[in-house]
């Protein structure tokens, strides 16, 4: 039952559209709530599969990878049992690749936007500290524990040391009881994971909360994030034991994530140069 709800997430993940949590809003449970599952944005349902079939492998051919991803995703949310016939998810992985270098380029071309940047960088940070540790956010992020959170921070130890992190906060009356966090850049797949703590609040109705704090450690949780703040479109989907929410990240989330990127780089955090390497265009000018 678990891995045909974690595959029923994967068909279905890019073609979700939704409200998301912002720092300017209260939790809103009845927005929460569990949903039917949405019809894609443009709805592919009525073109017969074998001419959808020839209009994605089109795209392919034509470089439109975003496009050509998300009729294939509708292709296989409403055909499953096309799936072996037409070799869909080798086709699939075949986007995923051009899909992944798309983005690769596209993290070059925002490296040296964000040079451009940094210089400011710090002008957008609020900070505060946590026993003899300072953590920098950006000023739009929340500033309560009692609404839902997307966003990155940093933080600066007596030691001069400096630590990337991000921060993901669901509140609700139910447990999703989530394992992890599949997010859609621009039609491509990421996931984060790591220790979710669960709390609840106290009062005549109980808010549960379940949070990631995930030091960004690793190049492939740098790449994800740096996607997150240079996409287009990102969803993500919160994916509890049997059940599952989703959120869409809006460009004031996106832009907050920059910004702390920017200022965690100026301020001479090194995760970056671990990615240098895989840039197509980092240094040009």
């Amino acid at each position: 039952m678990k891995n045909f709800i974690t595959y029923q997430i994967c068909i279905v993940l890019s073609t979700f559209s939704f409200i998301g949590c912002n720092s300017n809003s209260k939790p809103s449970i009845k927005e929460n709530s569990v949903r039917k599952i949405e019809a894609t944005t443009n709805d592919y349902s009525n073109i017969k599969p074998e001419s959808l079939f020839k209009h994605i492998t089109a795209h392919y051919d034509l470089e439109q990878y975003k496009v050509g991803k998300e009729k294939l995703t509708a292709l296989i949310e409403n055909h499953p049992e096309l799936i072996d016939s037409m070799g869909l998810n080798s086709l699939k992985n075949k986007f995923d690749s051009k899909l992944a270098e798309m983005q690769e380029k596209e993290a070059a071309i925002a490296e040296v936007e964000r040079k451009k940047r940094m210089p400011n960088a710090i002008k957008n940070m609020r900070q505060f500290k946590k026993g003899t540790t300072t953590h920098y956010v950006d000023k739009s992020s929340p500033e309560f524990d009692t609404k839902e959170c997307f966003y990155a921070y940093y933080t600066k130890d007596r030691a001069g040391i400096l630590e990337l992190h991000f921060k993901i906060r669901y509140i609700d009356t139910q447990w999703l009881n989530i394992e992890n966090y599949m997010i859609t850049v621009d039609q491509l797949d990421h996931t984060l994971s790591g220790t979710i703590s669960k709390t609840e609040t106290k009062g005549k109705k109980k808010y549960k909360h379940e949070e990631l704090d995930t030091p960004v450690d690793t190049p492939d949780k740098l790449k994800t994030i740096q996607a997150i703040a240079n996409g287009d479109d990102v969803v993500a989907l919160y994916v509890g034991k049997t059940d599952y929410k989703k959120r869409t990240i809006t460009d004031e989330q996106k832009k907050a994530i920059r910004n702390v990127l920017d200022a965690y780089s100026f301020m001479g955090g090194t995760n970056f140069k671990e990615l240098k390497s895989s840039y197509t265009n980092a240094n040009a000018e």
